[in-house]
């Protein structure tokens, strides 16, 4: 026997044996398995915890199961229970990488930026090509203060992929705060050349500028930051989306439902909001959703029901009310759309959106004064709010307050995106009108520049007639 042995341990190397050999070792320093109240989630999510817990406890020495019972509790944010799971399965099974990430998020989520970063660490050891984990890690490091590690980390992601926006301004942050504004500004405008709308990155490019004394730069990155408060880059993160997948709560189905309407698949969203109806069918957003998503459809009975449906849970919702409105007008009941404005504002006096569509109605009736009101009002609650200050500047121009309506098309310009060149047309018309010249001049070529690389035809037939009024 003795000597077989010897024959086996020459022919299957140490390193081979020693995952087999761990396996079998005794747990003696595991972390208990959590215990969950699950009586104030919705029924289909009380049963989904309790059979991942069941299957977790039949199987404790199991980092599947275990694993998976963190997924579900970490799927509706229970991340203190869900990090006892992770580290529980991390330690059951070492070579997987899903524990060990899953364990150093949670952490991260919790503001545990040592632990997280550590952590990280390890998951990197498991899978070294994995961005995501090197980001993140990097993230850890900052929160951590570590910042001239966290520095050295986003620059090696960059090195291995030099579009990340994320990983640019996490670069920029590090060097920011390590108190090298000059340096951190580079990064911080790379992070927003690739993701416009990148808000946070905003933010901390207006505090470099406003480190650096140039003020006026600051505000137009803090207006910016206003636009896109919570927009950020898309991070391709398979390990988190599966999590993401399995939360079954209504808001989740809603949240995936805004993401087919914004590609334009209508149907799909309709889907899903009718399931995040089946989890909870007093969810009054779903109900509120779905009057847009039936009526652009043109299912406009079906659109009606859902309000009714929408206001009898609660009639004191003025999104319900305002979504009703915009059906309306779609169908061309513009009284009707006017009633649901008005009880919207009535319900919340604050809907810049309300009073924006109301002001619309009104000037199209004839009713200039009125609409006016109602646009001042939206730009009260909301200075940025770009439709607003058009559709009020284009009646300044017909009533001849050129310079006043200039002041409000100059707000139009950011952020800049596809409707850019139209309000530069409006602007540099605006400025012709004034007797401005040459500033109508500039205005109107940067929309002929902006429309030309968005192939907007049409648009550039009346920028090219409005350059040529001015040269006559």
């Amino acid at each position: 026997m003795v000597k077989s042995l010897a024959v086996f341990l020459v022919v299957f190397s140490w390193a081979e044996l020693l995952p087999a050999q761990i396996a079998r070792q005794p747990r003696t320093n595991l972390p208990p398995l959590p215990e969950i109240e699950a009586a104030g989630f919705l029924p289909a999510i009380r049963d989904q915890i309790g059979k991942a817990e069941r299957g977790a406890r039949a199987h404790s020495t199991n980092a599947d199961q275990v694993g998976q019972y963190g997924m579900v509790l970490d799927a509706y944010e229970q991340f203190e229970a869900a990090e006892a799971c992770y580290r529980r399965a991390a330690l059951l099974d070492p070579s997987s990488f899903a524990w060990t990430y899953n364990l150093a998020t949670v952490e991260l989520q919790q503001g545990k930026y040592e632990p997280a970063a550590q952590d990280f660490a390890r998951a990197q050891e498991v899978d070294p090509h994995s961005l995501v984990a090197r980001i993140r890690h990097g993230e850890s490091l900052l929160g951590e203060g570590d910042w001239e590690n966290s520095a050295k980390v986003f620059d090696g992601v960059l090195k291995q992929d030099p579009r990340s926006a994320t990983a640019f301004y996490g670069l920029g942050r590090a060097l920011a705060a390590q108190g090298k504004p000059t340096d951190a500004l580079r990064p911080l405008l790379q992070a927003c050349e690739l993701f416009p709308h990148y808000g946070a990155a905003h933010y901390a490019l207006a505090s470099v500028y406003r480190k650096l004394g140039e003020a006026a730069r600051a505000e137009e990155q803090l207006s910016l930051y206003e636009a896109d408060k919570l927009s950020v880059p898309p991070l391709e993160d398979p390990t988190r989306a599966e999590i993401a997948s399995l939360d079954l709560s209504p808001n989740s189905r809603l949240r995936r439902a805004a993401a087919l309407e914004r590609t334009g698949e209508m149907q799909a969203a309709i889907v899903e909001t009718k399931k995040a109806l089946e989890i909870d069918p007093a969810d009054v957003q779903a109900h509120i959703n779905l009057i847009i998503l039936y009526g652009r459809l043109g299912r406009v009975e079906q659109s009606e029901a859902e309000f009714k449906r929408a206001v009898a849970l609660n009639p004191n919702r003025a999104d319900a009310y305002y979504n009703y409105g915009v059906l309306e007008v779609e169908s061309h009941r513009l009284p009707e759309a006017e009633q649901a404005f008005r009880r919207a504002i009535e319900i919340n006096p604050h809907s810049a959106e309300s009073h924006h569509n109301l002001g619309l109605l009104l000037e199209r009736e004839g009713r200039t004064k009125e609409a006016v009101e109602e646009y001042r009002l939206a730009l009260e609650d909301r200075p940025d709010y770009r439709l607003a200050h058009y559709h009020l500047a284009r009646i300044l121009v017909s009533q001849g307050s050129y310079a006043d309506a200039v002041t409000h098309l100059l707000k139009t310009l950011t952020p800049e995106d596809d409707s850019t060149p139209a309000y530069l047309l409006a602007l540099g018309t605006t400025y012709a009108e004034l007797g401005d010249r040459e500033h109508a001049r500039m205005v109107l070529h940067k929309a002929h520049e902006l429309a030309s690389e968005r192939s907007q035809q049409q648009l550039l037939h009346a920028i090219e007639q409005a350059l040529a009024e001015l040269d006559r």
